[in-house]
């Protein structure tokens, strides 16, 4: 453990804003944060949690404490004939798990491939993409309490999972440090292909689905992501900015009659969820410009530091669609970055 002041956050955000944390901190035991309250100033000063930085927009400097975990071990904990259980540190990059489990032959992360940040921030932010979602690996989260470093274990239920969200993002935010998310895996003679997401299922029409496999998801998953979304090493970005909206049925007939070829999905419960990226594009947002700042013209859904972009600039630019978006389809679009 090492405490650096006046530390630059610019190489743990994927939007590359350059701003500075008072102090800065990697935790990968829990002794570290008993240390870290025995002194006064740290101990007075408010703390907050960063993963891989992959859905945050910094807009200023920090005062007080960043931590970050970086815990890294992969252990199989137990399995049965079909099934694998694995506990994984926080710090691990979540794009190397899910290629470990693929090199394994196990199902259930495979959808996920490509998605930058690290495991810590799964089960906080729920992710999600191609028809999957974190909670349907997750098994138990275990966490620190940032107070008294006391580890409390969350099983599935607990964790209150939804739509990019869980417990540890809302009741918890900043209270809680996860350090290591247990997973349940299934073998590969026991698992079967996640196709509910159209488009992975047209770019796998030429395999009969009992010949599928993890890696073939996987590789194709990476594949459109690659052709569709610009990647965050290159163009700072965080990936989709906006949640999708989810409106009643009544709301939904009003709008299609207006926008007949408007895109959507309708749920279990009856309700619609509309893409946030073909709103943003109807509205003619997708490829403009605010300062340094730009709606990427691969995917609406992605705003892009074009180089030297402040964090001001790129909340300006998403206030700007919100208020667009709104007024033209009555619908506000909630960040799906958390915004600092």
């Amino acid at each position: 453990m090492h405490i650096q002041a006046n530390y630059s956050l610019l190489s743990h955000n994927t939007f590359q804003i350059d701003v500075k944390t008072q102090y800065y901190i990697e935790i990968n035991r829990q002794s570290d944060i008993l240390t870290l309250r025995t002194d006064i100033k740290l101990a007075s000063l408010p703390w907050r949690i960063i993963g891989g930085g992959s859905n945050l927009l910094f807009t200023h400097d920090l005062e007080g404490v960043t931590i970050r975990c970086t815990f890294k071990k992969i252990t199989v904990v137990k399995e049965d004939h079909d099934n694998i259980w694995i506990s994984v540190g926080a710090g691990v990059k979540w794009h190397d798990l899910v290629t470990y489990t693929v090199e394994n032959g196990w199902w259930g992360l495979e959808n996920l491939a490509l998605i930058p940040g690290a495991v810590g921030a799964a089960p906080v932010q729920n992710i999600g993409a191609y028809g999957a979602e974190a909670q349907d690996s997750i098994t138990r989260v275990h966490t620190l309490n940032l107070y008294d470093g006391q580890h409390r274990e969350f099983r599935h239920s607990d964790c209150q999972f939804g739509y990019r969200t869980s417990i540890f993002k809302e009741e918890f935010i900043n209270k809680l440090l996860v350090y290591r998310v247990s997973f349940r895996l299934r073998k590969l003679h026991n698992g079967k292909p996640n196709l509910v997401y159209t488009p992975l299922k047209s770019a796998l029409e030429d395999y009969k689905k009992e010949d599928l496999t993890p890696k073939i998801i996987y590789d194709t998953v990476v594949k459109i992501r690659e052709e569709r979304i610009p990647n965050p090493s290159k163009t700072g970005n965080a990936g989709s900015f906006f949640k999708n909206p989810i409106v009643d049925a009544e709301y939904f007939e009003t709008l299609f009659k207006s926008h007949p070829d408007m895109l959507h999905h309708k749920m279990l419960d009856g309700n619609y969820k509309i893409p946030a990226a073909w709103l943003i594009e109807q509205a003619g947002w997708k490829g403009e410009l605010h300062g340094h700042a730009a709606v990427s013209n691969q995917h609406a859904l992605f705003l892009i530091n074009l180089g030297g972009a402040t964090g001001s600039e790129i909340e300006a630019l998403a206030q700007m669609i919100q208020e667009d978006v709104n007024h033209k389809f009555g619908i506000y679009l909630e960040p799906e970055v958390i915004i600092l």
